[in-house]
C-alpha cells in the first residue's frame, strides 16, 4: 500500500498500547508480540484512529514538536509503512 498524506488508517483490533515515561509499549494480543517505540512514535500510533488522515497526523505532531514538515512527512509514511506490514495498523 502507498502511504500518502490523504491515507487513513486504524490501529488493529489486537493492538494495545500504553505510553511509560517516554516510551510506548505495544502489545499484539493475537501473534502475542510486544514492541517498544519510542516518544513520537508512540504519538503517532496514538493518532491513528480510522478517522484522520495521515496530513492531518503530521499536522498535529507540527503543532507538538520542533521538526521541519517534509522531514515529518517522510518519517510519518516510513514508519506507518512499517506498520502496516507488521499488522499493527491496517486500511479501515
Amino acid at each position: 500500500m502507498n502511504i500518502s498524506t490523504s491515507t487513513v488508517l486504524r490501529r488493529a483490533r489486537d493492538v494495545r498500547f500504553r505510553a511509560v515515561d517516554d516510551e510506548t509499549v505495544v502489545i499484539r494480543q493475537e501473534a502475542a508480540e510486544a514492541l517498544v517505540l519510542n516518544e513520537m512514535a508512540g504519538r503517532i500510533l496514538d493518532l491513528i484512529d480510522g478517522e484522520r488522515t495521515v496530513g492531518a497526523v503530521v499536522n498535529q505532531l507540527l503543532d507538538e514538536y520542533d521538526v521541519e514538515a517534509i522531514d515529518l512527512v517522510a518519517d510519518v509514511q516510513e514508519y506507518l509503512e512499517e506498520l502496516l506490514a507488521t499488522g499493527v495498523v491496517v486500511a479501515p
